[in-house]
């Protein structure tokens, strides 16, 4: 019991500085991410998405599912060496073999017709950014989360993304701000401190493991490859679906619309910094409580983090909408204009993205794949040409597209992410044998929506030089103003008719205990 308990505890503050790191974080990063979008401009940036874009898919592809099963055998319980020097075998090929891919192997129309004319050697730049942003680094930051060593690894993403903020305000200070800056930027950083980071994990994490019942290397892959061969199918159908939107986009719509769909996506993420706060953690107890053959508690942890992390994505983003025109304008410029009504849609997006991917989790951390890999598959393959209707070019050869460019991006994004998600839900909660209720869903982001268009329109009524709110202090008064007649609203609801944003009272009564008993306390203190 005494042990539980402590677990308990950890995961409780663990969960509180992951969340707190996990803001600054967001915030420092939506920082950098804004001075290098008005510093570029639209084409630029444009062509510095799809460059990253296109190698995340390619990512996708060379993974093969097997960053989450090393993350979920490591999580689940202490493994052998072997664990690691297979998965870290894997990554030094994938790495060698996509730069022999693009430095040598690509003939140079190949590399033309897929990156649409970038040069070869700033393709390779992008290539070395996102393996050692993401392979590289969400694998030191996996090994962290597994030995429970939170509270290092969320200080040393801060300290990453703070020094990319250094550099780019440098950069355009410098008036040397470029696309080629800006990843080999990405790339000393990573670089750094992955080497900086790996001698403690060799001398800690990985030395002290145990063999977990792995005999011998073949073992170890025939594990892996158990868990991975469903989602094998997932990597080479995520590839076609990444690949297709961002080339359909950057090929159909030019640079500028990636610019504006890569700017909305970006800004659209402060919906989902609770989510990214809390993911690795939930993994990590779904894991341990699944080998237990604790369903019980698996499916408590589903649903209380799915009602919450939604209810607080939904509170963010139909805060966020209203101002959607207002935000473009005063943070990157007249340039993007024309791209808020993409920001309007994406900001929608997390809500259930947020569902989403912790319904990934659960299939992930439980070693359901092949469940995972059918309604996956189902959503990639209908999500593509879905793509080409709506982005493609209005006089098409064999189909003509309505040509929406970055717009009807985002319209699929958000919609066949509502239908997807919700097939994933119906299969888990069957899976366990729990009440699939879909109205929290629905409630939450018609309640606060209303909520948010009445607390900008009340301050603008109230002080009429906010009706404008393009220049940067109108957008952060009126904001501050619209914040605090939405927040006193907002925790209202959730102390007096939480029903109405898709919460029952017996959820939200020990959290109200809670925060009293907090109150009171301060209130002791200071008397």
């Amino acid at each position: 019991m005494v042990e539980r308990g402590a677990t308990v505890l950890s995961v409780k503050r663990r969960l509180l500085f992951s969340v707190g790191a996990n803001m600054a974080r967001a915030a420092i990063s939506l920082i950098a991410g804004l001075l290098v979008a008005r510093g570029l401009g639209p084409s630029d940036y444009g062509n510095l998405a799809y460059l990253l874009g296109s190698f995340w898919a390619i990512r996708a592809l060379l993974d093969m599912g097997s960053g989450s099963a090393f993350y979920t055998f490591i999580a689940q319980r202490h493994r052998g060496r072997l664990y690691y020097l297979v998965y870290f075998g894997w990554l030094g090929f994938q790495f060698v073999f996509s730069t022999a891919l693009v430095i040598q192997l690509l003939p140079q129309s190949l590399v033309d017709r897929f990156w649409l004319g970038q040069s070869r050697d700033l393709v390779v730049l992008a290539l070395l950014a996102t393996f050692l942003q993401n392979q590289v680094w969400q694998t030191v930051v996996q090994i962290h989360e597994a030995a429970r060593m939170t509270v290092r690894i969320q200080v040393s993403g801060l300290l990453i993304i703070s020094t990319h903020v250094i550099l780019v305000s440098a950069m355009l200070l410098g008036d040397w701000l470029s696309v080629r800056s800006v990843l080999s930027a990405i790339i000393v950083e990573y670089l750094v401190a992955a080497a900086w980071l790996s001698g403690a994990l060799r001398r800690g994490v990985v030395r002290n493991a145990d063999d977990g019942g792995a005999a011998s290397v073949g073992g170890v892959v025939s594990e892996y490859l158990a868990y991975c061969r469903p989602m094998m199918i997932i990597a080479v159908f995520t590839f076609c679906y990444e690949i297709t939107d961002r080339w359909l986009l950057q090929r159909f719509g030019g640079s500028s619309q990636q610019g504006f769909y890569q700017v909305a996506a970006q800004l659209s993420t402060i919906s989902l910094l609770a989510t990214s706060s809390v993911l690795n953690i939930l993994w990590k107890e779904v894991a341990e409580a699944c080998a237990r053959g604790d369903n019980a508690r698996v499916i408590v942890l589903h649903q209380k983090a799915t009602r919450f992390l939604m209810l607080l994505a939904s509170g963010v983003s139909c805060f966020l909408a209203p101002w959607a025109e207002n935000l473009v304008v005063a943070l990157l410029g007249d340039a993007y204009h024309a791209g808020w009504p993409v920001l309007f849609l994406m900001l929608f997006y997390p809500v259930h993205q947020t569902m989403g991917q912790i319904n990934g989790t659960l299939f992930m951390a439980t070693g359901r794949t092949h469940s995972y890999m059918k309604v996956t598959v189902s959503g990639l393959v209908v999500s593509v040409p879905v793509s080409y209707l709506l982005i493609g070019p209005t006089d098409g050869v064999w189909v003509s597209g309505m040509g929406l460019g970055a717009l009807g991006l985002a319209l699929k994004m958000v919609c066949l992410n509502i239908l997807f998600v919700n097939i994933q839900s119906w299969m888990i909660c069957r899976q366990y044998l729990a009440a699939f209720r879909w109205y929290y869903q629905l409630l939450p982001i018609v309640t606060l929506l209303s909520v948010g268009y009445g607390s900008m329109f009340t301050v603008r009524v109230l002080a009429p030089g906010l009706a404008a709110g393009m220049d940067k202090s109108e957008l952060f008064f009126g904001m501050l103003g619209s914040g605090f007649l939405y927040a006193f609203i907002f925790v209202t609801l959730l102390i007096y008719a939480p029903s109405v944003v898709g919460l029952r009272k017996d959820e939200m009564a020990p959290v109200i205990e809670k925060v009293k008993h907090g109150v009171r306390d301060i209130l002791r203190k200071l008397k």
